[in-house]
């Protein structure tokens, strides 16, 4: 039976490529969507026996957008990375992780190496919202990966543990 793949059910972890020895790939909170567009030239040559078109690649984007935030200790997180690695012009790496994959502890993922070319941050009277295109090199590659503690705790951070009704303090059998 087919079932729909949800937005919500496609993350995406980030690293900075010159780390990769030392971190893990980190997960932006508060993502509300992202997109990723590929692309191909085509040129179309006028032969005696009619049109041929080739085909080559042409250029590969990721858009995201989240909520700016910052962690318990007050610094900007994942997303004060994301922009420094942008104003360094630094090599990234970004993950699309399919929750729904999930096999063995092991999830579909495509992995792509790139750049930043855009941060835009927009305050009006409500959250801050953040914009980040980023410029894939190649085409990505499809595999599997598997996610650490931290990574699936991540994916899990915003949401609380059942409470009893009952107070806490009140005693068995009441």
């Amino acid at each position: 039976m087919s079932k729909l793949t949800m937005g919500e059910r496609l993350l995406l972890f980030f690293r900075d490529h010159s780390k990769q020895a030392t971190e893990g790939g980190s997960k932006l909170k508060f993502q509300t969507e992202h997109s990723i567009s590929k692309e191909k030239e085509t040129e179309s040559i006028w032969t005696k026996d009619g049109m041929r078109n080739t085909v080559s690649d042409g250029s590969n984007t990721a858009s995201i957008s989240a909520y700016a935030y910052r962690d318990d200790d007050g610094t900007l997180g994942v997303l004060g990375t994301l922009e420094e690695l942008f104003d360094n012009n630094k090599r990234v790496e970004i993950w699309e992780v399919d929750l729904d994959s999930e096999n063995a502890g092991n999830y579909n993922a495509t992995y792509f190496q790139g750049y930043f070319t855009s941060f835009e941050r927009t305050a009006g009277d409500s959250a801050v919202e953040v914009s980040i295109e980023y410029a894939i090199d190649g085409k990505g590659v499809k595999g599997t990966d598997l996610l650490t503690v931290e990574q699936l705790g991540a994916i899990n951070s915003l949401q609380y543990e059942y409470q009893t009704i009952k107070a806490l303090g009140t005693p068995s059998g009441v």
